[in-house]
């Protein structure tokens, strides 16, 4: 019995990093820095705001600013998933709905802003046709790690985003499961005390992504939404 189910967002219930992961690493190049994909996953998958870029000024020598650099690229990614939409994971709207249905508390842990956060929910494709409207099931059921209004909230892998959903819902963190996709996020809901369940249905490499959330310390890894499974609330 579980009293709170977090969900990340990005590679988790949507698939955005399909669209984002390629867009970040043609605009990287721009400040003098050039990754490939598999360089990528395995450096700095699950990262955002200025912790990612402490950690690619430490790399590569730049000095880049959260505070510079987040608009110019909310607004080039904004662009793309408006024009585009995003999909959701295999199952997602149909196992959000049941839980709905069943009166579990979900909200969404998320390493993206706010506003990041919502425009996915908005561009998700299919929800309507699957008589969900996401951006008001989580309206106010968000939590994020670079929210503005929490400056001294760190991001993921430190556990600061888990810990405030705990408080927020007013849940024993031992009461609740993250849902997540990265080692970067598993780690975060690890340190927080949460029960983790690791998602690999999105992953670019499925078997090798499972085994790496079960190394962070994921207690079970689902690879399809069809397999979330909650006993009543």
């Amino acid at each position: 019995m579980y009293s709170l189910l977090a969900f990340d967002l990005d590679g988790t219930l949507a698939n955005t990093e399909s669209i984002s992961i390629p867009s970040m690493l043609r605009f990287l190049p721009e400040y003098g820095i050039h990754l490939t994909p598999e360089a990528w996953y395995a450096t700095y998958h699950g990262m955002s705001g200025q912790s990612l870029l402490d950690k690619l000024n430490a790399a590569f020598g730049t000095q880049m600013v959260w505070s510079e650099f987040y608009p110019r690229r909310y607004a080039h990614i904004a662009r793309v998933f408006r024009e585009d939409g995003v999909e959701p994971a295999p199952g997602m709207l149909q196992m959000v709905r049941r839980l709905a249905a069943a009166g579990h508390q979900m909200c969404i842990v998320s390493n993206s802003s706010p506003e990041r956060v919502a425009l996915t929910l908005e561009v998700v494709k299919g929800q309507r046709a699957a008589g969900l409207m996401l951006p008001q099931m989580f309206a106010g059921h968000v939590v994020s790690a670079t929210d503005p209004a929490h400056p001294t909230r760190r991001a993921k892998p430190e556990p600061d985003s888990y810990l405030a959903a705990a408080e927020k819902y007013k849940c024993a963190p031992a009461q609740c499961v993250a849902l997540e996709d990265s080692v970067v996020g598993v780690t975060a809901a690890v340190r927080a005390g949460f029960t983790v369940w690791g998602y690999a249905g999105l992953g670019h490499a499925p078997a090798q992504t499972a085994e790496a959330l079960r190394e962070a310390g994921a207690h079970r890894v689902l690879t399809h939404w069809d397999e979330m499974v909650v006993g009543p609330r």
